[in-house]
């Protein structure tokens, strides 16, 4: 892909169309022809669609660039990388990892077990789960139904009150989904309005990133801790339980905004926050046994899709998988990334 747009940097506006067919789009970070592809590209994948509507699918668009992380590529032990027979804190969400450490740190229930060398190109990740809001957009463009239901399983009425009032109650909260193909939908749907290589994170490139860069950090916060309000932990070196301050919570027990607590080292926020995110990859237990060093894509079939996080007994290195659901799930989402080896934008 041609990357010599990325050292220009748009300072104005782009307007196309006249009178009152503008798709009025800024950024400060994106260049001036990265910024016209987007336009160029919504106008002719959609001629008929209002100006509204194009506005903000340019707006998502123009975001889901700015918001990527960069992550460099390297070689990283993923799995699970064993944790202390004893737990000092006497909570799991508090270890610490060891060179010497030699017990499980959750039961291999799902293949996550058999820790192996993995090596990465670069790539970009989203710092965050792709929106409710975002979701909608994609969705009413291409004609779908609100990823959401009544409690009877009937379709959300997008044109209703009820629902205006709910989208801006969640628009914040990470989309919810029903099967995988709804978020590789949305994926590529960025691609095709943005000229760039979107998709779903494989399952390697979703650790690593929460990982920092395969660090060995057991949960993707800040500390590497998940410290749930009201909570505490054992200090072996007072021999007293230490209950954590407001300033010190940095998880929850309960699905928030994607933005709700602070990111790991790399930027990346929402990793260890119970939302089960969508990967790539098909799911088969014993994979990690024969998977390829570089850039492992995950089995060539299969019935069922990884997924990532997703609860409170998971860790960076858990695996999740499931075939879909008869509804859509609140804290089952997803986020993108970008398939190429170069950053994507001067600001990353």
């Amino acid at each position: 892909m041609n990357n010599k747009w990325l050292s220009m940097v748009c300072l104005m506006p782009i307007i196309a169309g006249c009178g009152g067919d503008r798709i009025d789009v800024s950024s400060e970070h994106l260049s001036t022809q990265q910024l016209e592809t987007i336009i160029s590209n919504i106008n002719a994948q959609y001629p008929d669609v209002g100006i509204t509507l194009k506005k903000e699918m340019a707006d998502v668009a123009v975001k889901a660039i700015e918001n990527l992380v960069f992550v460099e590529g390297g070689s990283f032990d993923m799995g699970d990388f064993k944790g202390p027979c004893e737990i000092p804190s006497k909570t799991r969400e508090r270890m610490d990892w060891s060179p010497d450490h030699k017990c499980y740190s959750i039961a291999d229930f799902s293949g996550q077990g058999y820790q192996h060398k993995v090596t990465l190109d670069a790539y970009s990740i989203s710092k965050y789960e792709t929106t409710y809001a975002d979701m909608e957009v994609m969705r009413k463009t291409n004609g779908l139904p609100v990823a959401d239901q009544n409690l009877d399983g009937t379709p959300r009425d997008r044109d209703s009150k009820e629902f205006k009032e709910r989208l801006k109650k969640l628009n914040t909260y990470a989309a919810f989904t029903k099967t995988w193909q709804d978020a590789k939908n949305y994926c590529q749907w960025l691609g095709n309005i943005t000229a760039l290589p979107f998709d779903l994170p494989t399952e390697a490139q979703w650790e690593y990133a929460a990982r920092s860069r395969g660090q060995y950090r057991y949960f993707a916060t800040n500390n590497g801790y998940r410290q749930l309000e009201g909570s505490s932990y054992f200090n072996p070196n007072t021999g007293y339980w230490v209950d954590y301050r407001d300033e010190e919570v940095n998880a929850s027990t309960r699905i928030s905004e994607v933005d709700a607590f602070p990111p790991n080292p790399l930027g990346v926020y929402g990793m260890s926050n119970q939302v089960a995110e969508w990967v790539n990859d098909w799911y088969a237990k014993d994979y990690y046994q024969h998977s390829p060093e570089r850039n492992p894509q995950g089995p060539e079939s299969g019935t069922e899709k990884v997924q990532r996080d997703g609860s409170g007994t998971t860790m960076t290195f858990s695996r999740l998988h499931a075939s879909g659901y008869d509804r859509y799930r609140v804290g089952v989402s997803f986020r993108c990334a970008v398939q190429q080896s170069t950053p994507v934008s001067p600001s990353v």
